[in-house]
């Protein structure tokens, strides 16, 4: 779908704890960092102690960034036929294909809702929202698929949220599919200026055998909490428990299937075909720093090779932006798609993590020997003092001067002319 853009607040993922300058005693639960250097947007350090730990600043972006990376990442036939073949619970048929088309409608005020295309509208004019901008409507994939020898639409939704509409706006698109379909066909009847027989809508220009293509929707569901929002007009009707059952099958209910990509159990991901295993296994795993590095090495040979469209969804779902300053993004000649090294750019990351971590440490190291210099230097000259006061004092009173004891003890100036006029020095 193409919801609102909306913010979502910063949160941080912690991928490694590093060996340089590490001191297990002076990492403890709950502890807080001493020190703290972060790059804007993008990597940053913790210091306990001697302890250094990796972490990426995660500044989640606007919605439609995602959405966007998740449609680009979809749109490929490999990777819906892995979603498809766990929904069924059983392989899709050899026939099975799936090609792409538009999915974007025009609203006129005319009470016509086109497909953008060569047609052309004939009367009323664009529709305009309440800010002044035109209509339209879009889906994040469209295909015409075939399989078991059967024709069909099949449309596929993106959500990284939770959507309060979403059966009503399933509803519409595929109005607007049905009803770009009627259109099509009703047009076609008027270019060949076909005869209408007894059991034809003249008055609609259509007839008994024309025909529209079921559409199929799918929801993926991207987020990480579970879904808990209507799945059906009924449902986003509130409590009609009293009206007769009778009478609520007059309404015409829609109910939509949404498919927690994050909730797809792991038996079942290692069991698709396609890359999407590798996206979704990484995505289950990537809270925890161990689990993410040794997913990440033990498909090395996916990881090495990551499809840029792959990374982007990772990037976007899991917000590891850090990343992407150390890939070297680079055309393949037999996919004709971008490829780059993930676990190179993981040892990059660690590498710099480290040298930033002993170049922050030595600094630190240096502004702290400077303080303790002051302060033993402080320390040693207060002990030099009471030294030599205690010497003047042992003196006065040898020669019986207590009168000048008391004075000296009251006048700074009197105790300092004392010092120097008995030769009492450091």
């Amino acid at each position: 779908m193409r919801p609102e853009r909306q913010h979502d607040e910063t949160s941080d993922i912690l991928i490694s704890e590093h060996p340089c300058l590490k001191s297990q005693k002076n990492i403890r639960a709950g502890k807080k960092p001493e020190h703290s250097l972060r790059a804007q947007g993008g990597l940053g350090l913790w210091y306990f102690g001697d302890a250094v730990r990796l972490w990426f600043s995660v500044e989640r972006p606007r919605m439609g960034k995602p959405n966007n990376a998740l449609g680009v990442y979809m749109n490929r036939q490999d990777r819906i036929r892995s979603v498809l073949e766990y929904y069924l619970g059983e392989k899709l048929p050899e026939d099975f294909s799936c090609e792409e088309i538009r999915g974007q409608y025009s609203v006129w005020e005319s009470g016509s809702l086109k497909k953008n295309s060569e047609e052309k509208h004939k009367g009323g004019v664009p529709a305009r929202n309440a800010g002044g901008r035109l209509s339209f409507r879009q889906r994040d994939y469209l295909g015409r698929a075939h399989a078991w020898g059967t024709d069909f639409l099949l449309g596929v939704e993106n959500q990284q949220r939770e959507n309060l509409i979403l059966p009503w706006r399933l509803m519409e698109l595929d109005y607007l599919t049905y009803g770009e379909k009627i259109e099509a066909n009703r047009e076609e009847n008027n270019r060949r200026e076909v005869s209408y027989g007894k059991g034809d809508d003249f008055l609609y220009r259509y007839r008994r055998e024309d025909r529209v293509e079921l559409v199929l929707n799918l929801v993926l569901y991207w987020g990480k909490e579970e879904w808990e929002t209507p799945l059906s007009l009924r449902e986003m009707a509130g409590d009609v428990s009293r009206l007769p059952e009778k009478l609520l099958a007059l309404a015409g209910d829609y109910r939509v299937c949404v498919i927690h990509m994050r909730g797809i159990p792991e038996e079942a991901v290692r069991k698709m075909d396609s890359d999407l295993r590798y996206v979704l296994g990484l995505m289950r795993c990537a809270d925890s720093p161990e689990a993410y590095g040794r997913y990440l090495q033990e498909n090395r040979e996916f990881f090495s090779r990551i499809p840029r469209s792959a990374f982007d969804v990772i990037d976007c779902c899991v917000n590891i932006r850090g990343m992407v300053k150390e890939l070297n993004f680079m055309i393949n000649q037999e996919t004709g798609e971008e490829e780059a090294d993930m676990c190179k750019a993981l040892a990059g990351i660690e590498r710099n993590a480290e040298r930033r971590g002993k170049e922050e440490g030595m600094r630190e190291g240096k502004e702290e020997g400077m303080r303790e210099g002051k302060k033993e230097g402080i320390k040693e000259g207060m002990k030099e003092g009471i030294q030599q006061v205690g010497a003047l004092m042992r003196r006065l009173l040898a020669e019986g001067k207590q009168e000048e004891v008391l004075k000296a003890a009251k006048d700074g100036a009197y105790l300092q002319r004392l010092l120097l006029e008995y030769d009492i020095t450091p």
